[in-house]
């Protein structure tokens, strides 16, 4: 296995720095950018190890977007070569890892073999940390954009026609701002702040960032506690993968500093539906 970050995002204090998304590019169905909404031209690729995809793959079955929008699965291993269109047979547990790059791709659209194609496909000259999710291209054979916190609002609005589930809207204009803001809460402080916690490599930082993940968790124990929403709109939609993997995995590898998140009931109760 690979390191789960680039080098270049570890500063000199030990803090963990994420790069930013590559590729930020938007879908119209008005012709205001070169990417038209269109069934069956975009594919997602994703991984179910990565809560960022997660994401999107809950967004893309919630709204109904299974027969517009491909997607593929890589394998959850992951070398030097990093997500690999594989049958994750290969990377089971006592398997040859010295035969890992003898496989067939599962990528139905463009077979690649690694993910790291799609990127060098769309600019030659990448040299980032390859990421998922990725919302790939089929006419252009490019990446449209590789941040979740674009692609759900894309399937939401521009994808809307082709959606089975149309009526309902999972960003609400009434609560755009307090929407944006509490999303935003939530990215540095929950979604992100549990790798800021396992990946700092100073324990000062690694204290640090614990305890600004778990007093987030607080308040939102306690915003829970009073309604089983973060809003009155129970469409709203938010980072709950991150959570659920705090209790499952995280806490049990690197942050275990204080009790799981499974031992909060409000938000036990609540991160199904938020």
């Amino acid at each position: 296995m690979v390191p789960a970050h680039a080098p270049a995002e570890q500063t000199d204090s030990g803090e963990f720095q994420r790069q930013e998304d590559a590729f930020r590019e938007w879908i119209s169905n008005d012709g205001s950018t070169p990417y038209p909404a269109a069934a069956g031209r975009y594919h997602l690729y994703v991984s179910l190890a990565c809560p960022w995809a997660s994401r999107t793959i809950i967004f893309r079955k919630l709204k109904g977007l299974e027969d517009t929008i491909g997607m593929t699965i890589v394998d959850p291993f992951r070398d030097e070569k990093g997500w690999a269109f594989r049958d994750p047979e290969r990377s089971r547990p006592g398997s040859a890892l010295n035969k890992l790059d003898e496989f067939e791709s599962t990528d139905p659209v463009s077979g690649f073999h690694y993910l790291s194609q799609a990127y060098t496909a769309t600019d030659p000259n990448f040299k980032e940390r390859v990421t998922v999710p990725v919302l790939w291209d089929k006419k252009t054979r490019k990446i449209v954009n590789n941040c979740e916190d674009d692609i759900c609002p894309i399937f939401n609005s521009v994808f809307n026609e082709f959606a089975k589930n149309k009526d309902i809207d999972f960003f609400p204009k009434d609560i755009e701002a307090e929407h944006i803001k509490l999303s935003e809460f939530l990215y540095d402080n929950i979604n992100n702040g549990v790798y800021r916690a396992g990946f700092a490599t100073r324990q000062r930082t690694y204290e640090t960032s614990c305890k600004k993940l778990f007093d987030a968790l607080d308040e939102m124990e306690k915003r829970l506690s009073k309604s089983r929403y973060l809003f009155g709109n129970p469409n709203a939609i938010f980072g709950a993968s991150s959570i659920i993997r705090i209790s499952k995995v995280i806490c049990l590898i690197s942050i275990s500093t204080r009790e799981s998140p499974r031992r909060s009931a409000s938000i036990t109760s609540s991160v199904i539906t938020t």
